[in-house]
């Protein structure tokens, strides 16, 4: 008897609980939206004396329609009707939608018609209106500053734009001259159509990974589908090949001439902007200085896990440059992912090869200038991935040289060192 009273009093705790954090939970999000809801009304915050008053009344609009207040929400947007917005249409609809519920809630005797209402999913139109709410969300908490993705801006890369698919948010950062990062743009994004990394050709996703703007095109090269101007960007790139992804054409594009509104998965794989924002961030984009980071819930303002990326990437290269100049081939060699390729070269090829050439050296000096660190914000199948870019000098007692080198750094947890996994030498 006991023993079921003890399980009995166990299964009310747990009970108990469960209900204690729903409760918590819905008081937590309910002190959320009172939260974006006093800040939209009285405009104190630095978040919203920025918005258009035309983004200020969507925003508030959202959050009434969030909270069941229909009622409130057409009042808002009677206000807005006059710019012939579509999104304001969109909310519109779903504020009579959710009046009608009411309505049919208190006459009773309607559920069937009750249902068919429920059943009716505006969210595919109103997923840009969810996007802007929840950025306005971050800045209104001053989340979303210092990217830890990017690590190490050198003096050539001129923007990064980050592409977060998770929140459809396009940010965009400059290098200043005391080695830090300026936000110039947060905003709105469209992304591909199907969830996920992309693997094949005309798949309908966005790739992730870290890339750059490599082309321009416009006018007669451009369809007037992709907006004024496209910057496609260099995917797939070493590591995508490495993985046999495919597939070709991801742009930063616009949006068809005639459409001003875009639900957030839209694309065929791209990246799209609204046109008057994609011709004011296109002054930002230096071809092949202009990086692009894609992923998904980027992490910001971590400066700990950020300076210990940091730290440990500098540390690992330079101690495989060190090991390089001493000839201490076996210990330089160490510092290769056992999948490493270079070319056509595999790991073991790679070993043969730097045997056989530094048998016939009896020095090496190695110098790295104006270097990049990047880091991916996905994971692979290796762990995760760092991009070094840097100018290599190269001198021996039988050869000197000097370029413009790529590398890729792997590994699979943080305890362990990285290793290079992909090595190549850019066109100058």
């Amino acid at each position: 008897m006991k023993l079921q009273n003890s399980r009995l009093s166990r299964r009310l705790n747990i009970v108990w609980l469960l209900l204690w954090l729903l409760s918590a939970s819905s008081m937590t999000i309910a002190g959320e939206w009172d939260q974006v809801t006093t800040a939209l009304q009285d405009g104190k915050a630095n978040a919203v004396r920025s918005l258009p008053s035309q983004e200020r009344t969507i925003l508030q609009a959202t959050v009434a329609l969030k909270t069941d207040k229909p009622d409130q929400a057409l009042m808002l947007l009677a206000s807005a009707k006059h710019a012939k917005d579509p999104l304001v249409d969109l909310l519109e609809a779903e504020a009579h939608r959710q009046q009608a519920i009411h309505a049919m809630q208190q006459a009773g005797g309607l559920k069937k018609q009750e249902k068919l209402l429920a059943s009716a999913d505006l969210n595919d139109g109103l997923g840009e209106a969810d996007a802007r709410l929840r950025a306005f969300m971050d800045r209104l908490n001053k989340q979303a500053g210092d990217p830890v993705d990017i690590l190490m801006p050198g003096p050539n890369v001129a923007s990064v734009f980050m592409f977060d698919k998770a929140r459809n948010r396009m940010f965009v950062y400059e290098p200043t001259r005391n080695g830090g990062l300026k936000q110039i743009t947060d905003e709105y994004v469209v992304t591909g159509t199907v969830i996920g990394d992309k693997q094949r050709r005309d798949d309908g996703r966005t790739p992730h990974g870290v890339y750059r703007f490599v082309k321009k095109l416009q006018g007669k090269n451009l369809e007037s589908r992709y907006g004024p101007v496209a910057f496609p960007i260099d995917y797939p790139n070493e590591l995508d090949a490495f993985h046999k992804k495919d597939g070709s054409g991801i742009w930063l594009h616009g949006y068809p001439l005639d459409v001003s509104r875009r639900p957030p998965q839209d694309t065929r794989g791209c990246f799209s902007l609204s046109n008057d924002r994609l011709l004011t961030m296109a002054e930002h984009v230096k071809l092949g200085h202009s990086w692009v980071i894609v992923g998904e819930n980027f992490v910001f303002d971590q400066s700990n896990r950020k300076n210990q990326l940091l730290s440990s990437v500098k540390r690992d290269i330079e101690a495989w440059r060190r090991d390089w100049v001493r000839l201490d081939t076996e210990a330089y060699l160490s510092h290769y992912h056992r999948k490493f390729r270079s070319g056509k070269r595999d790991l073991a090829a790679w070993k043969r090869y730097k045997r056989r050439v530094n048998a016939n050296k009896s020095f090496v000096e190695v110098g790295f200038a104006n270097m990049t660190l990047i880091h991916d914000p996905n994971t692979w199948p290796e762990g995760e991935v760092v991009v070094a870019e840097f100018d290599q000098s190269y001198r021996s007692s039988n050869y000197a040289d000097k370029g413009r080198k790529r590398i890729y750094l792997a590994r699979a947890n943080a305890d362990q060192s990285w290793k290079i996994l992909l090595e190549e030498s850019l066109k100058q």
